[in-house]
């Protein structure tokens, strides 16, 4: 999983021009607070040097996530898609996975810090004329309304900044705005699991269908459980350095709600909640559908399904 190398070269050659350790520092807390509750409710990002770190820090990820996201969630409904709200659109990370997956026509991005927005355009001036088909909004979703309904809106890495008692608002502003299909997605944590199944719970309460990842409208999993899913991002030179980490990849754990606003024919697959376990003859995999969560275990006996589970991972239906 890898940004479009357009925009690997451009954050890493053109906005990598303020001195690695101010780069260094304000990345880890940047990091930190997206993958925790710590920022919950603050203006995390406030000056322009914040805005670059979090481009090369974060943008990697957020983007994998979102593509992924997408990705299964369009494996089981895929209506005709023209138009995007990209809410909380940071500097550009979802909207630039909607471009990878979908022709679009219109493409409004909504954030409310200037200085992301001002990033965010450069990035997509070098990017597949992405400029032509954005418009940014400087709106926040907490205090604003947005009149128009889109196809496809997205939310990601935005529930985990805002206070709990705004939440369950903003996601009723989310699901009126949405024409089709309304995509959250959040941190791989409790923190970010909890998020996505409270706007479950809300977003089904207000007529909504679930597309993916679940396959039930009532969570089966223990109390102190929680599921999430990964994809492997590519790390730059400059991104490992802010990481300090030797290897050049990293795995993103996030976590993502995807609700139609019309029923769907859900399949009868499972979905796969947890890394594969392979043995030489067997697979055992945890899964969840619509009635239970279960350990299944797939022999080599089923030669289709097993070469399918041995090549399996989170997240992947089955």
């Amino acid at each position: 999983m890898d940004l479009p190398i357009e925009i690997k070269k451009y954050i890493e050659n053109e906005l990598n021009v303020i001195e690695k350790n101010k780069l260094y520092d304000k990345a880890k807390t940047i990091s930190k607070n997206y993958r925790t509750n710590e920022g919950k409710g603050k203006k995390l990002l406030k000056n322009y040097d914040e805005a670059i770190a979090y481009a090369i820090s974060r943008m990697p990820a957020t983007f994998g996530a979102v593509y992924n996201s997408l990705k299964s969630s369009l494996e089981i409904y895929n209506p005709t898609i023209k138009t995007i709200a990209d809410i909380g659109a940071g500097t550009g990370s979802a909207t630039i996975a909607v471009n990878e997956l979908l022709n679009v026509e219109n493409i409004e991005c909504f954030e409310r810090e200037e200085t992301m927005q001002n990033v965010g355009r450069m990035i997509f001036e070098h990017y597949d004329n992405l400029s032509k088909k954005v418009k940014w909004n400087k709106i926040d979703i907490c205090n604003d309304e947005i009149k128009e309904k889109y196809d496809l809106v997205i939310s990601s890495y935005m529930l985990n900044e805002i206070s709990d008692e705004k939440k369950e608002n903003i996601i009723e502003k989310m699901w009126k705005t949405t024409g089709k299909i309304l995509l959250i997605v959040e941190p791989g944590t409790m923190q970010g699991y909890k998020n996505i199944i409270n706007a479950k719970t809300k977003l089904i309460e207000l007529g909504g269908y679930i597309i993916a990842p679940c396959k039930s409208n009532q969570c089966k999993l223990a109390e102190n459980d929680w599921c999430n899913f990964s994809c492997r991002v590519q790390r730059t030179k400059v991104h490992r350095e802010l990481k300090d980490g030797d290897a050049p990849y990293e795995d993103e754990k996030y976590m993502y709600i995807a609700v139609s606003k019309e029923k769907i024919d859900n399949n009868d697959k499972k979905r796969i909640l947890r890394h594969p376990m392979i043995h030489s003859g067997f697979v055992k995999l945890k899964v969840c559908d619509d009635e239970k969560i279960e350990e299944i275990t797939i022999t080599k006996k089923d030669k289709e399904k097993f070469k399918i589970a041995r090549k399996s991972k989170s997240g992947d239906l089955i």
